[in-house]
């Protein structure tokens, strides 16, 4: 090739500058910073590339003592693109590489382009192409087709512009390098961040744990100690009132004989003697002899329905604290909810404040069912308490035209389900206890099994029936417990749980 093309030439005079072999290597080719003698510890990297060894001469001699930010600059030739593929997988911190188009093949130099750029990922080194053939590399369709830095002709690069643009190209690199420093820093900082965040999150749901089993202790201890305290109470009560109850019911129907024999004698008496004497005349004139013999039967009659009455709620005190039954065991349901409606009862009858609550019994047939009756009938009673609760608050808004009612309705289920470590088989049951009440937003009703959650004024409700109810048919019962309700159109609890359950991962019952 014409040796004119790889010449550098100077812009102040049309001569040549000389190669190696022609020039005094005293002679300074342009204004360089000088420098130290002593070999320094950091430098550039440029990478020559290029198939004329005149033109790796003439650029080391060029920028011989190029220095920037006080490091000079460390020249590597390689005189082919495959050679030059080698050299860079050596040094990837190579700041700037001036590269020839045309060399093994028309395109080597394009091709090695790509490879830094694509293959080896490198967008931080500066790519300056020098042609000796602009004709054969049109500039446009480079610069628009390959990531390359600058595009320069042979000719045009002399001594001085040689110089600009290698120190344009170094300054793109350090800023090129500090943005991606910058950039990995950001990212450093970001996953730090993001790591720390995690770490965050899962002490915060650790703690949301936590506190969760924390609530749930302190409900199972609050609920052990209530029916505990409740059960001892009701059946300390119930024993009480049983032993007089028992001697009253035991002795009445004796009462009832002897009165009725002694009537009979009354009547045979008189019978016999129809004149009595005037005091006698007197006495049963002012006793009224008559009229109580007449009405005394009535009277036992009453006290029997009395004390029948008091045998009955005292059966179900009993029914319902179920103290001496902490063993699970096969029960009748309906038991239970009558014994919860007894207890209830004083609610249920009409004030002068509100007519009568009204409770519809819409029972259906239904097998005996093994469960922790006490348990379960705490839960029947808390769903009968929390639906008067709803039934006088619109009584208290609505007046007396509004009828309050409680539907209690029961069926058989198809009961086949498996549960985690709950096991249930063979047909279950449908406990469905709804009220006209004022119902609840979806809001509440999201909230209504959380412990502790109420709606009621302070001192009216604690918030733990609900949740203890839910508690005791999922954990106890293999049941559960749903609700669905709507503003103004009441509200309407669903119990379902199988017949038999077997609960694997649950303790024996509280008492």
């Amino acid at each position: 090739m014409d040796k004119n093309i790889y010449g550098f030439v100077s812009e102040n005079s049309s001569e040549e500058v000389l190669f190696a072999e022609e020039v005094n290597s005293d002679e300074e080719l342009f204004f360089a910073d000088e420098v130290s003698e002593e070999s320094p510890t950091e430098s550039w990297k440029i990478l020559i590339v290029d198939d004329e060894a005149q033109v790796h001469t003439a650029t080391d001699i060029a920028l011989r003592k190029f220095v920037y930010e006080n490091k000079p600059l460390k020249i590597f030739s390689a005189y082919s693109a495959k050679e030059a593929k080698q050299l860079i997988q050596e040094h990837p911190d190579v700041a700037i590489i001036l590269l020839d188009v045309i060399m093994e093949t028309d395109d080597a130099g394009l091709e090695f382009v790509k490879y830094v750029r694509e293959v080896l990922g490198n967008q931080l080194v500066r790519i300056i192409l020098r042609t000796g053939q602009p004709g054969q590399v049109p500039e446009k369709s480079i610069i628009i087709n390959y990531d390359i830095n600058d595009y320069k002709t042979k000719t045009e690069l002399t001594s001085s512009k040689l110089y600009t643009t290698v120190l344009t190209a170094l300054r793109s690199f350090c800023l090129g390098h500090k943005l991606q420093s910058e950039i990995e820093r950001r990212e450093q900082v970001e996953k730090a961040l993001r790591i720390s965040e995690e770490k965050e999150h899962q002490k915060a749901l650790a703690l949301e744990h936590f506190v969760k089993e924390l609530q749930e202790t302190q409900l199972q201890l609050v609920q052990s100690e209530k029916m505990s305290s409740l059960g001892q109470l009701v059946a300390g009560v119930a024993h009480e009132i049983n032993n007089p109850v028992n001697f009253i019911y035991g002795n009445i129907s004796y009462a009832k004989d002897y009165i009725k024999e002694l009537i009979y004698v009354l009547n045979l008496y008189q019978q016999h003697y129809p004149q009595p004497e005037a005091e006698i005349i007197q006495a049963i004139e002012h006793g009224e002899l008559s009229f109580i013999m007449d009405d005394l039967p009535k009277l036992l009659s009453s006290m029997q329905l009395g004390i029948d009455r008091i045998r009955m709620i005292v059966q179900s005190l009993r029914n319902f604290s179920r103290v001496d039954e902490t063993e699970i065991k096969s029960v009748d349901i309906h038991e239970g909810i009558n014994s919860s409606l007894m207890i209830l009862q004083h609610r249920l009858k009409a004030r002068s404040d509100r007519p009568a609550i009204d409770v519809v019994k819409d029972y259906g047939p239904l097998p005996l069912v093994k469960c922790y009756a006490g348990q379960l009938n705490q839960v029947f009673m808390n769903l009968l308490a929390n639906a008067i609760d709803a039934l006088e608050e619109r009584v208290s808004r609505d007046g007396a035209v509004f009828h309050p009612e409680i539907l209690i309705r029961t069926e058989v289920v198809p009961g086949n389900s498996h549960d985690g470590d709950n096991i249930s088989s063979g047909s279950g049951i449908r406990v469905t206890i709804a009220d006209n009440g004022v119902g609840m937003t979806e809001k509440v009703r999201l909230k209504l099994f959380t412990p502790f959650f109420t709606t009621k004024p302070i001192g009216k409700g604690t918030g733990m029936g609900l949740s203890i109810s839910k508690k005791i048919l999922l954990e106890k019962h293999c049941g559960q417990l749903q609700c669905f309700s709507t503003p103004e159109h009441g509200t309407q609890f669903i119990i379902e749980m199988p017949t038999t359950c077997i609960a694997t991962n649950v303790a024996v019952a509280m008492p």
